[in-house]
């Protein structure tokens, strides 16, 4: 069985459905199974995805050679991120750039469905496992329907998605009909995206797979001793739908009882001038530290082992990648009560805040602070559930069995999965 996992391109250098494709393919390929990863648009040299799947053997393929105005595009929307700043005095104008791409994104890739089409019939692939939320997805879609190729479409996101993505999803709905199968990364997602979208007959759950690194949370452990502050951890997309503002609002009101306490925060984005605008404003630059995005495995790790606690503060979330992988990391959680996260978290493992409550926010910083037992326990039941659930062990059974399904090989994972999430499908 030969595996196509599809995008229309890397959006880098923080993206979670990119970092779920290359965990995939990069498992996939390491336990022996074929597996492409299909892009419309080439990726840059650079592009730290890209190298991750070369480093791993994992075969990187694109549908178009050359497309001048995506290089354009892309040109300017890094051109625009440098300057950034300028653009964040103009109220709104971080949505209003996201809708202006995503409008020209998609009428680029319209230009390029019959070669995608054509691309397509003459592969040799059994199923196109096309992820989302992607400005190419419909494309694929469409195009793996026409070449006679069963279609995987997994949702990475939650149906309480923010405002600026509607027009993907209002796009996205006229070809899910087109879908041999629909996946979501939890049973919640899974029911919810069911309500979404009714006219699904089912939407089945893929969980997302997160590589261990035990061995390097070790010596993270070893490195910590003696250390008096307690450090909470924050690593996602820095933008305002991911929280970063109640976490400074947090800090502040927990930095009025207790002064141990620090903040360390990693990843780029374009919120970022307004966070260290924030941070100055709240006086909080002895206990806030910006660290810069890191890259694979090791970066998190190098990244995950300074930490005490891990905290994301979402208004909208699927499932977390990087509250998986602090859980590989035996760290206490806290997160908010939004998307799958319900689904990840139970209450010895992690603390669930209502989004953009920065008072309870502060409150489960304080109670964790202050108890390094509590911290401990956590820690440890969030590692023991991270090993139940997204251990690579623990997914790639239900991965290939649902490949087996949807390629049309009467694999039901109803009767043959193990995962203890197989019985929500």
């Amino acid at each position: 069985m030969k595996i196509a996992l599809c995008k229309g391109h890397f959006y880098g250098p923080v993206s979670g459905a990119d970092e779920i494709l290359v965990s995939y393919a990069i498992s996939l390929h390491q336990s022996g199974h074929e597996v492409d990863v299909v892009l419309l648009y080439k990726p840059s040299e650079s592009d730290r995805f890209y190298r991750r799947l070369r480093q791993a053997g994992v075969p990187v393929v694109h549908v178009i050679n050359r497309s001048i105005a995506f290089m354009i595009l892309r040109s300017v929307r890094g051109l625009l991120s440098s300057f950034l700043l300028l653009f964040l005095m103009i109220p709104r104008s971080e949505a209003s750039l996201r809708r202006i791409w995503q409008v020209l994104i998609d009428l680029i890739s319209r230009t390029h469905y019959k070669h995608c089409r054509d691309y397509f019939s003459r592969s040799d692939y059994d199923v196109l496992h096309v992820f989302t939320p992607d400005t190419s997805a419909t494309l694929m879609i469409r195009a793996g329907k026409a070449a006679g190729i069963p279609v995987l479409y997994h949702e990475m996101g939650t149906p309480h998605y923010l405002p600026a993505l509607d027009p993907h999803y209002k796009r996205l709905e006229k070809v899910l009909p087109l879908c041999a199968e629909v996946a979501a990364l939890s049973p919640i997602l899974a029911r919810q995206w069911s309500e979404r979208f009714p006219f699904l007959s089912t939407v089945s759950v893929l969980p997302l797979i997160t590589h261990d690194s035990e061995m390097l949370n070790v010596s993270a452990k070893l490195a910590s001793n003696g250390r008096r502050e307690t450090i909470f951890g924050y690593a996602a997309r820095i933008e305002a739908g991911k929280g970063p503002f109640v976490l400074a609002d947090a800090l502040a009101q927990l930095r009025q009882r207790r002064q141990d306490v620090l903040v360390r925060l990693a990843g780029t984005g374009p919120a970022m001038q307004e966070v260290k605008a924030r941070v100055r404003e709240l006086q909080l630059n002895g206990s806030w530290e910006f660290v810069g995005s890191y890259d694979g495995a090791v970066g998190c790790s190098a990244f995950m082992r300074t930490l005490d606690v891990f905290v994301l503060p979402s208004f909208a979330e699927g499932t977390s990648k990087s509250v998986i992988e602090a859980m590989a990391h035996g760290l206490p959680v806290i997160t908010t009560s939004v998307g799958g996260s319900p689904d990840l978290l139970t209450p010895d493992a992690g603390i669930l805040v209502p989004p953009g409550d920065s008072a309870a926010l502060a409150e489960a910083m304080q109670r964790l602070a202050s108890d390094p037992a509590l911290r401990k326990q956590m820690g440890q039941a969030a590692r023991a559930r991270y090993l139940k659930l997204f251990a690579p062990e623990a997914v790639l059974s239900v991965l290939v069995s649902t490949y087996s399904r949807v390629a049309g090989n009467g694999h039901d994972i109803s009767r043959n999965g193990q995962h203890p999430w197989a019985s929500s499908v």
